[in-house]
This record gives C-alpha cells, structure tokens and sequence, in this order.
C-alpha cells in the first residue's frame, strides 16, 4: 500500500488498483419511468487491465476509485457544511485532518454495437445483446463525502451511492455480458447475474496479479468486506455500509483492529 495524495495534506491509499463496479439489478417492475436503486454491498473480483480496457469507453465510469482525492478543510464543522451531513466518527486518541471528497455525478450511455464487439474481442461471440438496449442511459449519483486522516489510519464515508436506470430494463442480463467482457466464462458471469438478483452490490475489480486476502466479516452495523495483501502484511482496507452512509476504511491496523475501528463508528 502507498500513500494518497489530497490537496495539501498527507492521506492514504492501497497498492492495488481499486475501481469500483456498481449494478443493481431491478427484481420488479415498477410504474415509474425510472427506478433508483441503492447500493449498499460489497464484493471483489478478479479482473487484468486488459479485461476492464475492453469495456466501452463510455461505461467506464461505471469503475471508480472509492478512496478519491479530498480537498483539505480546516475542521469537521467546515466539512459537514460542505458535504451536507454530520461525520461518524470513530474512537480515537488523536485528532484528525478533514477533507471534503466531491459529489458523483455520472451518466452512462450503452452502444449496442460497442458491446457486441467488445464480446467479440472477449471471445464471448455466444452472448446476445438486444437492439433495444442502444441508447439507454445509467445514471450514477453520489453526495459528497467526507475524508478523516487519523495518521495510521483513514475513513472516507460519503450518502449511498445509487444508480438509476429506465424501468424494466434487465439490469441483471446487462452485467452478465459485462462479465463475459470481463473475461468470465459463462458459468461465472451466470454466477454474477444470480448475485446482482439477491441484492443490489457494489464490486471493486482488483487486478490478478496481487496475491490478495479477500473475505467478509461480521460489523454491528452487518457485514463488511475486508481486503489485504495475501502475506497479511501492510495496511488493509474495510468497506461495508450502515443504513445512509458507505464507509471505506485503510491502514496500518490488523483485522481485528479494523473491525473495532468500524465497530466504534458513531
């Protein structure tokens, strides 16, 4: 793990590349032209550069880091004011740095025809993508967030992400050809379609060529998704989410450690 830079004050970030894959998928239909959903869990794949580089270029904000760059400010009381809610704050002896992380605003365009050929690159020629599908907009929406630097540790926490789409499009058939352009095989992707139908998640694709300790834990709040360098060595990360609010968690803290930070958060 290295060190995130923030404008004008120190903070931290993990090794690996991590982006972020948020996709609902709609289990009922509504009468509403467009239904919003809130993503509030967490899981990881394994994903090469080169698999991500074959998604179109504009879906590619579907990826994002979940720790970006936070503009310093001089006291909590100046970050709730521009963020717009009040920090949970962990337990500590020492006084943290704020930053304010900007709000998401994204809209993703699908091209039929730059699916079919990124299916066609990924050797997924089997995979069928509806003509009604082109021209249809995702829309990606995120408050501002607020990022705490406790020197051996820091925690970004931001509203829940959502992401808005027109009703009855099939979410759940739309990221299992991501998937398959992601290089999974049709088991796996199918894996990921009944995944996405249980509930709404977020994913941080995570390159292959990390050795990589990956699994959940239990939080007061539910349960969280732990990462760290397969030798258990260096700074860790911890994401999960409570009722309104995401929160990413890195440092030089053992697991047990990480969970008592989370677990302390009020």
């Amino acid at each position: 793990m290295k060190k995130l830079a923030t404008k004008g004050a120190k903070s931290t970030k993990v090794v690996w590349t991590l982006f972020v894959l948020f996709v609902p998928f709609v289990a009922i239909l509504s009468a509403q032209d467009t239904t919003s959903i809130p993503l509030k869990r967490f899981a990881v794949i394994r994903v090469n550069q080169q698999d991500i580089n074959r998604v179109p270029n504009d879906l590619r904000q579907i990826f994002a880091d979940p720790v970006p760059d936070a503009e310093v400010v001089n006291s909590l009381k100046d970050a709730t004011a521009r963020a717009g809610f009040t920090a949970r704050l962990p337990k500590s002896d020492k006084t943290p740095q704020f930053g304010v992380v900007a709000p998401v605003s994204e809209q993703l365009k699908i091209s039929v025809a730059e699916l079919r050929a990124a299916l066609s690159e990924a050797k997924a020629g089997d995979v069928a993508v509806p003509d009604s599908w082109d021209g249809v907009t995702i829309d990606v929406t995120q408050r501002s967030g607020i990022f705490a630097d406790f020197g051996g540790f820091f925690v970004v926490q931001a509203p829940i992400q959502t992401m808005s789409v027109r009703s009855g499009f099939p979410m759940d058939q739309f990221i299992e050809v991501l998937c398959r352009i992601l290089g999974m095989n049709a088991a796996q992707a199918r894996t990921m379609r009944q995944t996405f139908t249980a509930t709404p998640i977020a994913f941080f694709p995570i390159p292959t060529r990390y050795d990589m300790d990956v699994h959940d834990v239990k939080l007061r709040t539910g349960t969280g998704t732990l990462l760290q360098n397969g030798s258990k060595q260096g700074e860790m990360a911890l994401a999960w989410s409570d009722n309104d609010l995401t929160y990413f968690l890195s440092g030089q803290l053992t697991e047990a450690e990480a969970v008592s930070t989370a677990d302390s958060i009020q």
